[in-house]
């Protein structure tokens, strides 16, 4: 993956200490819950995929000594990585108790690998969280039903923002287990950005495929992103 292919990113759904957060709404929040369920006494973690330094500050609130990493990086605190060809340096290489791949997964060609490369930066024990978009939250389904692709796929984002890996949860988790990591928990979390008029007929949508038997299944917000924790073996 190079920069020319894959460096544009979503838009921001909001800020945080200055920083664009390009993530759906709740996502950053939910990411650092988790975080601190897994290491609720604190520790250093490397975040991958950082964007424009909002999740690492976020983090780095919490309590957290972070690392952040990203393509391409918008300041120099933040160390270029790039995930499908690694060059793991100093400061990236860890030890680290946990990383975060929050969002990034769908943007690289080889998720597997990916994760394989992740792994092999953590002792035994360490931890591993991860998200990417919810393909089988009803509404990416029915995006799916009538245009062929889901929520925030399809051509209109392969080039912009550079979503090219589609992965429902069931072979996230496969892929993550895999790679060398068990004790693996899939919950959802997340929400759409619509407003107004969008918003209302969201709404009206979800009701209608609740009706017929499609419920969201979240854990935060609308569940509109899928989230993995692991543990390294």
């Amino acid at each position: 993956m190079t920069v020319d292919e894959h460096s544009t990113r979503t838009a921001a759904t909001g800020t945080y200490q200055g920083h664009g957060v390009h993530a759906a709404p709740g996502v950053h929040e939910y990411a650092v819950e988790l975080a601190r369920q897994a290491l609720p006494g604190g520790g250093r973690i490397l975040e991958v995929g950082a964007g424009c330094g909002a999740l690492a500050c976020r983090l780095r609130d919490a309590g957290f000594d972070v690392v952040p990493t990203d393509l391409d990086p918008p300041h120099d605190w933040i160390h270029r990585l790039d995930l499908d060809h690694p060059e793991w340096t100093e400061e990236t290489r860890g030890p680290f108790d946990m990383v975060i791949c929050v969002e990034t997964l769908e943007h690289v060609e080889n998720p597997r690998q990916v994760l394989r490369s992740i792994r092999s930066l953590l002792r035994p024990g360490d931890r591993l969280l991860a998200s990417t978009p919810n393909v089988t939250h009803p509404h990416s389904r029915l995006k799916m039903f009538l245009r062929g692709a889901p929520f925030i796929f399809g051509p209109g984002h392969y080039h912009q923002p550079g979503h090219i890996s589609i992965l429902p949860d069931w072979m996230l988790r496969e892929h993550v287990r895999l790679a060398g990591f068990t004790d693996v928990t899939v919950t959802t979390g997340g929400s759409t950005w619509y407003e107004g008029r969008r918003r209302l007929a969201h709404r009206v949508e979800t009701g209608l495929l609740w009706l017929i038997g499609l419920r969201a299944r979240a854990d935060s917000g609308e569940g509109i992103c899928t989230f993995v924790t692991a543990v390294a073996e």
